[in-house]
């Protein structure tokens, strides 16, 4: 159970990686307009409105400014330096790595919660029982906080 936990959280850091990566990139060189462009015109679908272009200029409306993709970079590389840190160092055994995954699960899960009760969908249920199944294991697997 603790390798799939560890497969999970590197897993997790490379996909956060790469999207941190890739926003920086689209945000430096405003390649995602670009896109849109080129696919609108790609796809035949000059129709004189600039669908594609109105539907990238909401989606960025949604994240806000390019420089703002610049923080939420930076904030998914330092979320996913944290799950490579717990992969890491529960690959290793080290016991502060399961309480830092155990803290660090539960913190998310109040939130995990709120989202599940707002919109109920498949992956939110999972990813909410998946985050409680790692902290309930981990804590009844090593008595985590029992043993003061």
């Amino acid at each position: 159970m603790v390798r799939l936990i560890i497969i999970e959280r590197l897993a997790k850091a490379a996909v956060l990686i790469v999207l941190a990566i890739s926003l920086l990139v689209i945000g430096r060189r405003g390649l995602l307009t670009q896109w849109a462009l080129e696919a609108q015109q790609d796809l035949v679908l000059e129709t004189g409105s600039g669908f594609f272009q109105r539907l990238v200029d909401r989606v960025l409306l949604l994240i806000g400014t390019y420089r703002h993709l610049t923080a939420l970079s930076v904030g998914l590389i330092v979320y996913a330096g944290l799950e490579a840190t717990e992969g890491i160092g529960l690959a290793l055994r080290r016991r502060w790595a399961e309480y830092l995954t155990v803290l660090a699960t539960t913190v998310g899960i109040p939130y995990e919660a709120l989202e599940v009760l707002h919109r109920v969908t498949p992956f939110r249920v999972g990813a909410l029982l998946l985050n409680v199944a790692i902290v309930v294991y981990l804590a009844w697997r090593k008595r985590i906080f029992l043993d003061v």
